[in-house]
Formats: structure tokens, sequence, C-alpha cells
């Protein structure tokens, strides 16, 4: 498995678990975990950086072909 669908099922995953906590806490009107809110931006913002970081690799090789 490559290392770009890793990043897309570990974002995808803890995005669903995320809105489902979200749900939950408003159906309980609870307050959502500030850890886990912290723990889910940097899971996405580590594979939308990664994502762009590898865009601009690729598009460098085009450019010098």
């Amino acid at each position: 498995m490559s290392n770009i669908e890793t990043r897309k099922k570990l974002a995808l995953s803890f995005s669903c678990a995320y809105i489902f906590l979200v749900c939950i806490c408003t159906i309980f009107n609870l307050a959502v975990p500030q850890e886990f809110t912290i723990i889910v931006t940097t899971v996405i913002a580590y594979y939308f950086g990664g994502e762009t970081a590898l865009d601009t690799v690729e598009n460098h090789q085009k450019e010098d072909r």
C-alpha cells in the first residue's frame, strides 16, 4: 500500500470519527473533547500537507522534462 493511500484512509477515518463524536456530543448536550479536535486537525493537516508536497515535486519533475 502506498504512502498516499495510507494518508487518505487515516484522514477519512479520523474525519468520520470526529463527525460521529460531534453528533453524539450534540445529542447528549456535551462538549467535544479539545484533545480529539487537535488530533483530527493534525492528521488532516498532515494529509493535505503531504499531498501538496507530492504535487509540488511532481510538477517540478514535469517542468524539468
